[in-house]
């Protein structure tokens, strides 16, 4: 559950997105192949024949590729992203927190980037471009980036539609 509070309590929500995990646990392979291949040179450079000591190393390694993903993983847990019927909400961090509220009227576009990896996984890089420009952001590595682009897209054409005056009847005859 979002730990978004919604500027106008008459908001609906319409989608929750959260950061996939892939690129978190993907990001630690090539920390855990490093480490691995520093084991093995200890153990059979540094330390031949003493097993003891090797078992140390592997610790040491695997206690090192853990400590490498925690921030990682701490901003994976604590980003939220909501798209209610009127704006999209974006909140990262836990100490630093950073909050991003856009008007879904004022989003001129949403750019799907994925990555290879991505593409087998099931997420992206969502770039959302506004009308001043310099209020651009990006959402990185989110799960149901398509899905999301699909509800924000609506949503804004809803309110394209709503906010335009209603038709006048035709020529009089």
């Amino acid at each position: 559950m979002p730990r978004i509070k919604f500027d106008n309590p008459a908001e609906r929500e319409l989608f929750t997105a959260k950061e996939s995990w892939v690129p978190v646990v993907l990001g630690g392979v090539p920390v855990a192949l490093v480490c691995a291949a520093l084991s093995l040179v200890l153990a059979y450079f540094v330390f031949p024949g003493d097993s003891s000591k090797l078992v140390i190393c592997v610790l040491a390694s695997i206690l090192i590729v853990l400590a490498s993903r925690v921030p990682h993983i701490i901003d994976n847990w604590r980003t939220d992203v909501v798209v209610t019927d009127r704006r999209l909400y974006y909140r990262r961090g836990i100490i630093d927190v950073k909050d991003h509220v856009t008007d879904l009227g004022s989003i001129t576009d949403v750019t799907i980037d994925p990555t290879i990896a991505g593409r087998v996984f099931g997420y992206a890089n969502v770039r959302i471009q506004t009308k001043a420009g310099d209020d651009d952001f990006v959402l990185k590595e989110i799960k149901d980036a398509y899905k999301m682009r699909q509800v924000i897209n609506t949503g804004r054409d809803e309110l394209e539609q709503a906010s335009q005056p209603p038709a006048q009847g035709g020529p009089r005859r």
